[in-house]
């Protein structure tokens, strides 16, 4: 349903673009140079490619703002102190057991972060075999697993910023195949403007699709930056405020 929703707000933020350029492109005929702007990103009835690229770009900031929205109140179990932070603080086997416990006690109320959850089973991990470096590796491959999880739920955005710059290629061999296939208009004055509109709409679409590609990857990227951010922060938060705290007298 929530992809349903995705691909409705998608193809309605699409068509709402090409109506409105449209527009623009019929209020404008009085100014040449504005108008062709308007219809160099897809303000006419061939602006197909423009607008399936518009769509595209709209599916994919939305998908990019649910993953970030989520990844952002992730944050937020790092507020719920679930980790002494006093310094020079040591922790015995029987209060690793307490945090474990205080953090089920959390989630049992309904609070759920993925801090809580690294927490508990590294806590589990250390009562299971008393060992930290074994603790530490089951914490890494836990932060290594669930961040791979997250980014394969990238692999639809990986495509579309892929798709955005292949439909500006494929908008280009279009727009020069209509060019070649009608070169014989060169010959005559009136056909001279339908040959370089196809040229114009040929390069059009790349040039609308890179500008497009470009904006998405720094989204993307930005993205990828913060995801990375939090799990650091997540390791280095346990590391320091629960796996080097621990202390067992032997």
């Amino acid at each position: 349903m929530n992809k349903l929703i995705t691909i409705a707000i998608s193809l309605a933020g699409a068509l709402v673009i090409w109506f409105v350029l449209t527009l623009l492109v019929n209020a404008t005929g009085a100014i040449p140079s504005i108008q062709r702007l308007f219809i160099m990103f897809g303000g006419t009835e061939n602006g197909y490619i423009q607008f399936v690229c518009y769509f595209a770009f709209i599916y994919a900031i939305l998908e990019l703002y649910k993953m970030r929205s989520y990844l952002k109140k992730q944050y937020g179990g790092f507020n719920l102190n679930l980790l002494p932070e006093e310094d020079q603080l040591v922790l015995t086997p029987d209060e690793v057991a307490d945090i474990k416990l205080s953090v089920l006690e959390i989630e049992k109320r309904g609070v759920l972060y993925l801090i809580s959850d690294f927490i508990k089973k590294a806590c589990t991990q250390y009562r299971n075999d008393q060992s930290i470096s074994e603790t530490l590796q089951v914490l890494d491959v836990q932060i290594e697993n669930t961040k791979e999880e997250m980014e394969g739920n990238l692999s639809m955005v990986r495509y579309l910023i892929a798709a955005i710059m292949s439909l500006g290629f494929i908008g280009t061999l279009i727009g020069l195949t209509s060019a070649i296939g009608n070169a014989h208009l060169a010959q005559t004055e009136e056909g001279m403007p339908i040959l370089t509109s196809y040229l114009n709409a040929a390069f059009d679409t790349t040039l609308v699709a890179l500008v497009l590609g470009l904006i998405l990857n720094y989204i993307f990227h930005n993205y990828l930056e913060i995801m990375d951010n939090f799990y650091a922060k997540s390791k280095r938060y346990i590391v320091d405020n629960l796996i080097s705290r621990i202390y067992r007298h032997t």
